[in-house]
């Protein structure tokens, strides 16, 4: 039977907190750069993943009616409304195709933006 050893315990040691750089005396600065801080604002969303919001939000609405109908009793429900229950799955695919389209926009735009500032001999310090 193998000897069982006393528990290590390792100290916690407290990590300390790094200070914001400030120019005034009313509190940290924004850093500096061009434009707004990059957490101003909240980007708004492009035109495909609203209308896939928006496709998405009528069929779950469509599903909900359709649960609410079946559970009050009716069975023979209109085909409009079956048809309509499908823009979820739609929406869903518009608004991810979208947010798919945004992803690969911002990543193009960032690379860009990247190789412009190396090739740049004027910004490197």
């Amino acid at each position: 039977m193998p000897e069982l050893s006393e528990p290590v315990s390792i100290p916690a040691e407290p990590i300390p907190a790094a200070p914001i750089p400030s120019n005034s005396t009313d509190g940290p600065s924004r850093p500096r750069g061009k434009g707004p801080a990059p957490w101003a604002f909240a980007p708004r969303a492009s035109v495909p993943v609203r209308i896939g919001m928006a496709l998405f939000a009528i069929g779950v609405l469509a599903i909900v009616v359709i649960m609410v109908m079946f559970a009050s009793g009716s069975h023979d429900l209109p085909l409009w409304l079956n048809l309509t229950a499908m823009l979820a799955p739609l929406g869903f695919a518009v608004g991810l195709a979208g947010v798919a389209v945004d992803a690969r926009r911002s990543a193009r735009a960032l690379a860009r933006a990247t190789a412009d500032q190396a090739s740049d001999p004027g910004s490197q310090p």
